[in-house]
């Protein structure tokens, strides 16, 4: 008989896990909704739009305490348990993902709501979770970018750039309003492909779509730098310092930009030098120049200085190498 009750104990909690059973709400909420502590006869619509008034107002253990009446008021309705589940999102992250998990159980064809419950899953460090919500936003809401752009994200964090492009590239099929910051992400899944080419066309859109976008303008400064077009460079190291100038990012593209321009600057001062040697001593041969050498280095030993002198380099400066 007591074998019978235990399992039936079982049954019961296997059969309440698989209908999605509410998950409890802290009894230290109770009473706490200003002017609704004791009526059942507002709406969660109603609860809902006064708890985002107080959060707006910094109030916000108060909107929590108007959520959580919400829920008890009306546990069949979902609004109650999204909006706990937002206003816990940082400071009780496990709590939130179940809340909101629930809500979507009771409202389970809202696009929306799986988009933003991937967005929580992402936050938690719940990659592949966030991944199958995506999915599910996006069969919901096909012609919707916001989700599209989401998933692309996660796949990008995932180290995925393939199928981040892919998504992107969807993204950008039924986006009206965004095509800036998705096609800074397009270029930056081909970069991480090795596309660089392609990545910079990528960012050039962008750029002609929000010239206003840091980001982009973040980008282009790095793949220029990198690429030695340090001239074309410049523009987005200045144009990402004015637009953010209190992003460290900032700060290290210019120093980046910085350090390839003085290397760029000692090698054409050297080239412009060698070819100046070159115009009055090309007429030696390499018997003649290794004579001349020994000469020096015998007359001079280490001293670089005498050398310089000897071979009239004495204005090429310290930086400079020796060349015979």
């Amino acid at each position: 008989m007591l074998a019978f009750l235990f399992a039936s104990a079982a049954d019961e909690k296997r059969r309440r896990r698989k209908k999605g059973a509410a998950p409890s709400i802290p009894a230290q909420l109770a009473d706490g909704c200003p002017y609704h502590k004791h009526t059942t006869a507002v709406s969660s619509d109603e609860l809902s739009e006064f708890g985002h008034e107080l959060e707006r107002d910094g109030r916000q253990p108060e909107a929590v305490a108007c959520y959580a009446l919400a829920i008890r008021n009306h546990p069949s309705k979902a609004i109650g348990w999204f909006d706990l589940a937002t206003a816990w999102q940082y400071s009780d992250r496990a709590n939130a993902l179940k809340y909101y998990a629930h809500g979507l159980r009771l409202q389970p064809s809202d696009g929306f709501r799986y988009s933003q419950l991937g967005v929580l899953l992402r936050a938690a460090e719940r990659g592949e979770e966030a991944v199958r919500r995506f999915e599910q936003a996006v069969r919901l809401l096909p012609d919707d970018a916001d989700a599209y752009f989401h998933l692309g994200g996660s796949h990008e964090q995932l180290g995925r750039p393939a199928d981040a492009l892919r998504v992107y590239r969807s993204a950008l099929d039924v986006e009206h309003k965004n095509e800036a910051r998705i096609q800074n992400n397009i270029g930056n899944a081909l970069g991480r492909l090795g596309r660089w080419g392609d990545a910079l066309v990528a960012y050039r859109e962008a750029e002609e779509a929000d010239p206003e976008l840091a980001e982009t303008q973040f980008n282009l400064a790095h793949v220029h730098t990198s690429l030695g077009r340090l001239d074309e460079a410049e523009r987005h190291v200045r144009a990402a310092q004015r637009l953010s100038p209190a992003d460290r990012r900032a700060t290290r593209k210019a120093e980046e930009w910085e350090h390839k321009v003085d290397a760029r600057g000692k090698s054409e001062r050297r080239e412009s030098l060698i070819a100046e040697q070159e115009a009055r001593d090309g007429h030696m041969t390499k018997a003649e120049r290794a004579e001349r050498m020994r000469q020096v280095m015998g007359y001079c030993g280490a001293d670089k200085a005498c050398m310089k002198s000897l071979l009239g380099q004495e204005h090429w400066g310290d930086e400079q190498m020796v060349r015979f």
